[in-house]
């Protein structure tokens, strides 16, 4: 097997996992509100102590959805920069 296909494979493997690890983690807690969103369960007791509520940036996004969205992008970016730095740096990690 080439170190390519090995890659790539490794890259299908984990992609997949983090898949299906958030599909088992999520299934039937968003819909039953047993998972309050950062805004919900820690800022909004300070925005009910204060009385001002201004309203949301985006409408559509719930709980922790948009925490997830950031956390998925940074470890997917993380992982392709990591990735391919061994082409711009090297494979050998030495000096010679």
């Amino acid at each position: 097997m080439s170190i390519r296909r090995r890659d790539a494979s490794v890259m299908t493997l984990t992609a997949l996992s983090v898949c299906v690890a958030w599909a088992v983690l999520i299934h039937g807690r968003s819909a039953t509100g047993q998972w309050p969103g950062v805004d919900e369960a820690v800022i909004g007791r300070f925005v009910d102590e204060t009385g001002q509520r201004s309203p949301p940036l985006f409408d559509w996004v719930r709980g922790d959805v948009l925490l997830f969205a950031f956390l998925t992008a940074g470890l997917l970016s993380g992982f392709v920069l990591g990735f391919f730095a061994r082409s711009t740096f090297g494979r050998e990690g030495g000096a010679r």
